[in-house]
């Protein structure tokens, strides 16, 4: 029996709550039979209050026979509860009359009458017939072996759990279906020792697909540790004769526990509806529609051979002869699928080979399209070399006549200067009846020998530059063209052609006096002056003497202008 600290925590819990929050409170106590009324109002707050989801959840939880207890508990429980309440609605009945009158009738009602209340009365018929079903459910499973998946994969398996709401797959352990094929294992070795054939390590989906990409037969052990012949086939398994079959390179062995939830999808897949089941996959080819050859085959794995329950007509109790009739029924498809299995092999080798085969043609065909992407590149950039020496000739060409038609017209316009000059000397020169300047009777006479051999004498005044005689020998061609012709490329008038913007002329010659030897510059020292230091004045023979480079500075510096004047000369 209760004590009263109890029934002052219940009238406490009970007065913190609204009057909708006590009426959905004792509806989710009357569905569930729950005496934990601190536990069910923890439940309802987790949902938000909501009875559905709250019901939901309860009979979802593993944990949920905890929290019940007797009827007569939770009546006694439930009338303290209602008396707390009435007590509750007697002090609010000035501010909330009428809804203190319904929920204290409401409540009235469920402490008096705690079974008819809305859900119950709604929710029991179908759980009654429910219950019915799995009954007879769980009855024929357990009858056929197949008691564990009643306990763990039908709702309503756990007697204290038997609701709609159960779960509805088996328990799953460790954290997936390899940790399970691993603990499995180990429960196997544990329980059988670890002389065994090789268990796949995977998944049985990872094994169909490895059976499958290998070419191998696929060997399916499921078993129910509730089944009464799953420890005589445990140890067939063990048997030397079962080990030496499976261990053969050409078999995958995966086993299961149908209690796990990989195993148990794959029973179902398999239809499996006794235990313990071993099933023999192959792979067969599939009918190809439309198709008239044999020769392209698409293959796929199907069950050759099932054993469901032990082996044979075989004395149970005799591993020996358990172990033989196993391999026996294992063995017999074999030669029958074989020649399945090696046109499987054939067509896959044949795939490789064009694979292989593809891939040097592939791996030819790259090669031969990068030597031909090489060509091209090398092509394009010789071509581009090319255009661009090309481009760079005509430039220097281009540059190399306008440099020549401005040393051109420089001679012409130093031409018409000194004949300017000695037009105006002639014009302003005192005679003395003899014809001579008054400015050259101080003059001195030059023996000039051009380069193409041709002798000059001319008599030049004590002060004109040496940079004058320079223009003089430099003008002697084109001064030839127009004393014949008296015209030149720049038009009939001499006086009018101009000096060359930009131009600076350069003399590709020396003035040089043989005995003594002296090779004279263009300077402004008068003429006078330099050949007296000489002692060559007022008569002198000078040889116009080309600069000449050598050979290999010729050949390795084409584009020099010297060296271009040089060799037009």
């Amino acid at each position: 029996m209760a004590g009263p600290a109890e029934g002052d925590h219940v009238g406490v819990l009970l007065e913190s709550l609204t009057d909708d929050e006590r009426k959905h409170l004792f509806e989710f106590c009357d569905a569930t039979a729950m005496e934990d009324l601190g536990a069910a109002v923890s439940i309802l707050r987790s949902k938000d209050w909501d009875i559905g989801q709250a019901l939901q959840s309860f009979f979802e939880s593993p944990n949920n026979a905890a929290n019940t207890g007797s009827t007569n508990s939770t009546s006694g429980l439930r009338q303290r509860a209602t008396a707390s309440i009435r007590e509750q609605n007697r002090t609010n009945e000035s501010q909330a009359r009428n809804d203190t009158q319904q929920s204290a009738r409401h409540l009235d009602s469920n402490s008096n009458h705690p079974s008819f209340a809305l859900v119950p009365l709604v929710a029991w018929p179908f759980m009654l017939f429910l219950q019915l079903i799995l009954f007879f459910i769980r009855s024929f499973l357990t009858l056929i072996g197949l008691g564990r998946i009643a306990a763990a994969g039908i709702p309503g398996a756990d007697d204290n759990n038997s609701t709609p709401f159960s779960n509805h797959t088996p328990e799953t352990r460790g954290n997936g279906s390899t940790s399970d094929a691993a603990q499995f294992k180990d429960y196997f070795e544990r329980i059988y020792g670890s002389n065994h054939p090789p268990f796949f390590a995977g998944t049985y989906t990872r094994a169909l697909e490895t059976a499958r990409r290998e070419l191998k037969y696929l060997v399916v052990i499921l078993w129910s540790k509730e089944h009464d012949d799953t420890e005589r086939f445990g140890q067939a398994l063990t048997h030397s004769r079962v080990i030496e079959f499976l261990s053969s390179p050409r078999y995958i062995v995966w086993v299961g526990d149908v209690s796990c939830s990989e195993a148990y999808r794959a029973a179902a897949r398999l239809g499996v509806s006794a235990y313990p089941f071993v099933g023999l996959a192959a792979l067969k080819p599939e009918p190809q529609l439309g198709t008239g050859s044999s020769g392209n085959n698409r293959f796929r794995l199907q069950v050759v051979a099932r054993i469901e329950g032990l082996a044979g007509p075989v004395d149970a109790n005799n591993t020996d002869a358990l172990a033989r009739e196993l391999v026996r029924r294992l063995g017999a498809p074999i030669e029958a699928n074989e020649q399945a299995l090696h046109a499987a092999r054939r067509e896959q080798e044949a795939r490789d080979s064009d694979r292989r085969i593809r891939e040097q043609q592939n791996a030819a065909y790259e090669a031969s399209l990068a030597r031909d992407r090489e060509r091209e590149r090398l092509a394009r950039e010789r071509e581009q070399s090319e255009h661009a020496q090309r481009a760079e000739e005509e430039r220097r060409q281009r540059e190399l006549k306008n440099w020549e038609n401005r040393r051109e017209q420089w001679r012409w316009a130093t031409l018409a200067r000194i004949v300017r000059e000695e037009k105006n000397d002639s014009n302003n020169s005192g005679n003395a009846g003899d014809g001579i300047p008054a400015k050259k009777r101080s003059a001195g006479r030059l023996q000039l020998r051009l380069e193409d051999g041709t002798r000059l004498v001319k008599t030049f005044a004590a002060d004109t530059t040496m940079q004058d005689v320079f223009d003089f020998v430099e003008t002697r061609g084109v001064a030839k063209e127009w004393e014949a012709l008296k015209t030149t490329p720049h038009g009939d008038d001499l006086d009018a052609i101009q000096f060359p913007e930009e131009y600076t002329h350069e003399y590709d010659f020396a003035l040089v006096s043989q005995f003594p030897r002296v090779v004279f510059d263009h300077t402004d020292a008068t003429l006078g002056d330099v050949m007296a230091a000489q002692g060559l004045w007022p008569s002198a023979a000078l040889i116009v003497e080309p600069l000449f480079e050598s050979e290999s500075e010729s050949e390795s510096e084409p584009e020099d202008k010297q060296d271009n004047e040089t060799s037009s000369n």
